[in-house]
């Protein structure tokens, strides 16, 4: 099928190659959505004085209203308006209530310019003012059947909640039906784009995010494992993570491709340790990506440089990248490509994510979304032979129930490292255990985890009766939607 590009960031891989040609699609969605924006970055991009594209603008949308706001954005062109773009108004018409006289009108003007692009912004004002559903109809169908005489796409905007344009008159003859949504997450708004419809195409099927800048619209797609997993050669060799006993503990180290849990009370080390196995891999020639959604990278540097590391220098030399996203602003879609995009430019050997709490409330706590994405971009790593921490704030305090991470989470992972703060006498003591290491041997010993900047992390001696406060109820929770 013949295709015209977009010019959407990452929306032609959606859509498996962009519009097909000559095809009529519907951009649907709430008021404020970025429908218009949407259809305006696509025409602005593909009119040449050769494919003139024709927008009919309705009484919703004035077409110097349109033009006026389309000026804000880089994709915006004022040379090709009236040569390359033309704007018809038919406000007017539906002004008079008739919605058909109004769309027998745009066949007029199809037929006086041949545009290879025809917008008709916004639809619903001809659906609305139209006489009856049939008479709609019967125009509809004119209109279509002279559009597939003729070299054209087009896209059809109108403000459909959800669910709503189904059944419609103008569902029924198009080729396409792409689904904005506009909706409140906290503090912020959450953009999304679905193809619901795509006559002879396939589709990323699914919900994707998508931002709004000064160039217009960027989309953020869906994270999703391939449809054959990758075949490659389980590595057998260790990426040691440098702390003094726990590449003893491990058996030697961390397998390399493996990816690895971190779970652990607030504060009991696991920055620390996801930090110095980053360092220490730096310090040996691999490079690392350290994704932060807690510690800016200042605070970082200000720990690294409390333990004798230059993060400055390990980064000048390519060896450490320091990724930061505020947990606030965390949109998952678009961390999830970020991360890959940097881990591809740094050429990363190891990567800590620290951490996936955060991606956790990026999901809106939607336990089988959170988990698709870290499956995901977990066979991703392994696919590309990458060493991964994942660290996870664990909740319940000296040993009344330890609750891991939500549905299936701690399976996904090869290795699961647990710290937990243990009481002894008058002290509090952090403790660490090694949980499990897939396909390798590991110790089972609960131990005293010590942190100094004089030593570093280092494993202690053994603690005696810390299993039963470490594990709580971990056999009834380990791997389980709580």
């Amino acid at each position: 099928m013949d295709r015209i590009p977009t010019y959407v960031p990452n929306l032609d891989t959606i859509l498996n190659g962009g519009l097909p040609r000559n095809s009529t699609l519907f951009i649907s969605g709430v008021p404020g959505s970025g429908k218009t924006i949407l259809a305006s970055q696509i025409i602005y991009n593909n009119a040449t004085p050769d494919h003139k594209a024709l927008v009919v603008t309705t009484v919703s949308e004035p077409m110097a209203r349109i033009v006026r706001f389309a000026q804000g954005f880089s994709f915006f062109d004022a040379e090709k308006v009236g040569t390359s773009i033309i704007y018809e108004d038919i406000g007017p018409l539906l002004l008079q209530g008739n919605g058909t006289r109004a769309l027998a009108h745009v066949v007029d003007l199809l037929m006086k310019y041949q545009p290879r692009l025809l917008v008709i912004d916004s639809f619903k004002g001809i659906h609305d003012v139209s006489e009856s559903p049939g008479g709609l109809r019967r125009a509809l169908y004119k209109l279509a059947a002279n559009l597939a005489t003729m070299p054209c796409t087009t896209l059809l905007v109108g403000e459909y909640a959800q669910g709503t344009l189904a059944g419609t008159p103008e569902a029924t003859i198009v080729d396409g039906i792409i689904e904005l949504s506009n909706r409140s997450i906290g503090l912020r708004d959450y953009r999304s784009l679905r193809v619901r419809k795509l006559r002879g195409s396939d589709y990323v099927s699914g919900e994707h995010a998508f931002r709004i800048t000064s160039d217009g619209i960027t989309v953020f797609p869906r994270f999703v494992t391939p449809p054959q997993p990758r075949v490659y050669t389980v590595s057998q060799e260790r990426a040691q993570t440098g702390i003094r006993g726990l590449d003893e503990m491990l058996g030697g180290g961390l397998m390399r491709g493996s990816l690895t849990l971190v779970a652990g009370d607030p504060g009991i080390g696991k920055t620390v340790t996801s930090l110095h196995f980053l360092l220490n891999g730096a310090m040996q020639g691999e490079p690392g990506v350290y994704v932060s959604f807690q510690e800016d990278p200042n605070q970082l540097k200000k720990i690294a440089y409390n333990f004798g590391f230059e993060l400055k220098k390990l980064e000048d030399q390519g060896l450490i990248d320091i990724s930061y996203t505020s947990p606030v602003e965390l949109d998952v879609d678009e961390q999830v490509l970020r991360i890959i995009s940097t881990v591809e430019k740094v050429k990363a050997r190891r990567v800590v994510i620290d951490s996936i709490s955060d991606f956790e409330a990026g999901t809106e706590r939607d336990s089988d979304r959170f988990f698709n994405y870290i499956y995901s971009l977990g066979q991703w790593f392994k696919n590309h032979q990458i060493t991964v921490l994942l660290t996870y704030e664990m909740s319940h305090m000296f040993g009344s129930g330890l609750t891991m991470t939500g549905r299936g989470i701690s399976h996904i992972a090869d290795n699961a490292l647990v710290m937990r703060y243990v009481p002894a006498g008058s002290r509090i003591l952090r403790a660490l255990t090694v949980l499990k290491t897939r396909s390798s041997a590991h110790s089972t010993e609960v131990r005293e985890y010590l942190i100094s900047e004089k030593e570093g992390p280092r494993i202690g001696e053994p603690v005696p009766g810390a299993l039963s406060i470490l594990a709580g109820k971990l056999s009834n929770s380990l791997g389980k939607t709580q």
